[in-house]
């Protein structure tokens, strides 16, 4: 990986509350149909994403490359999903083999986001998609906390922080991507981006978030929504 920051292929789990993962769902379904015939979830974590996607496929594998949450997964209840330790940069799938990919709060914490990408088009059936959510650099917060002389800070303590990539990068151990961005690595890949959108947090667990929360949703469904904290995205594989 030439990345060496990753330390995850997701920090996702059912702590980080139900509106959360609701929202990010939600959204995915607002712009494509999350039903197909076969989906491949990259880092899956616990499965809290998976089990919710699962409903509306014919067949489910995920993968992650923490042993550790790939175990909560499986004590959690597998259903018929099949779960490995497994690469997003090196998948041990045929060429071909999903109509959709799924990577929820992932990309930012891969170590090769371009060797990633390949390898999803690689897996994807033509007509497939990838289904995209990740921090988004216009929030002015790093959502992920900014690391400052070795300790993890609130967020609001360095507003603007993500809009300045090179201090971003120096105090932050995860990325965020812009629609233009993330669309021109998708593109060198081959998938081009068909939708996009954006959510504002969930305030699962903020006392003072759930009393500003009547105006993030009406910011979500205006002309300001790109200030979102998240950017939700589907990407296709053209059919040649």
């Amino acid at each position: 990986m030439s990345d060496q920051r990753a330390i995850s292929h997701g920090e996702k789990s059912s702590s980080k509350g139900a509106r959360g993962v609701s929202k990010r769902l939600d959204a995915l379904s607002s712009l494509t149909p999350l039903r197909g015939r076969r989906l491949l979830d990259i880092g899956c974590a616990d499965g809290t994403y998976t089990r919710r996607l699962a409903v509306g496929f014919a067949q489910v594998d995920a993968v992650d490359i923490e042993p550790e949450r790939l175990d909560d997964f499986r004590r959690a209840g597998l259903g018929s999903i099949r779960v490995q330790e497994m690469s997003a940069d090196a998948l041990d799938f045929p060429d071909e083999t999903f109509d959709v990919v799924t990577a929820i709060e992932v990309m930012e914490h891969v170590g090769d986001v371009d060797a990633v990408l390949r390898e999803v088009a690689r897996v994807l059936s033509p007509g497939g998609r990838f289904l995209v959510t990740t921090p988004n650099r216009w929030f002015p917060f790093e959502t992920h906390k900014p690391i400052i002389n070795g300790k993890r800070r609130r967020p609001w303590v360095a507003p603007g922080l993500p809009w300045i990539p090179a201090v971003h990068r120096k105090f932050s151990d995860a990325r965020a991507f812009t629609v233009t961005g993330l669309s021109r690595q998708a593109s060198a890949a081959g998938l081009r981006m068909s939708a996009h959108t954006y959510i504002m947090p969930p305030f699962d667990a903020s006392a003072v978030g759930r009393r500003i929360r009547p105006v993030t949703d009406w910011v979500e469904g205006s002309p300001l929504s790109f200030f979102g904290m998240a950017l939700v995205g589907v990407f296709e594989r053209p059919v040649r």
